[in-house]
């Protein structure tokens, strides 16, 4: 049992508030007629058991999520590529929440990382794969 409270009936983004791709996911998620709950990473801290079961849902790992390309984490971390542990990218992800590669967003069981706003179609669509419908 995870820790994540999840419905069919509810679509949950996580989103960086600031970020353009974010602000287009927040916008097509509630203009879709479905109710959707919002975590701005920059207002919400998400804990470390989140993190992992949210990676866990999309099937990567946490180190993953992290956009090393970020401008933050370059100016932590510099230009080269580190190699991230767990732990290390939680951290990173929990003091650094602008750093998420893309919005996720979750419905029920299923979770995506939006590449794009037209991405959350997957969970909205009445003919998406593996959803229930309510």
């Amino acid at each position: 049992m995870g820790v994540l409270a999840k419905s069919n009936r509810e679509i949950i983004l996580f989103y960086d508030s600031k970020s353009e791709l974010g602000k287009k996911c927040r916008a097509y998620a509630e203009s879709a007629g479905v109710s959707v709950r919002t975590v701005d990473l920059l207002q919400t801290k998400v804990t470390g058991t989140e993190w992992t079961e949210i990676a866990e849902m999309l099937n990567l790992s946490v180190q993953v999520l992290v956009d090393q390309e970020h401008p933050i984490f370059k100016d932590l971390y510099g230009e080269k590529k580190i190699s991230l542990d767990e732990y290390g990218a939680i951290s990173i992800l929990q003091k650094h929440p602008e750093t998420l590669v893309f919005p996720i967003a979750i419905r029920g069981n299923i979770a995506i990382q939006a590449k794009g706003s037209t991405d959350l179609r997957k969970l909205i669509d009445p003919d998406s794969a593996g959803i229930p419908q309510p």
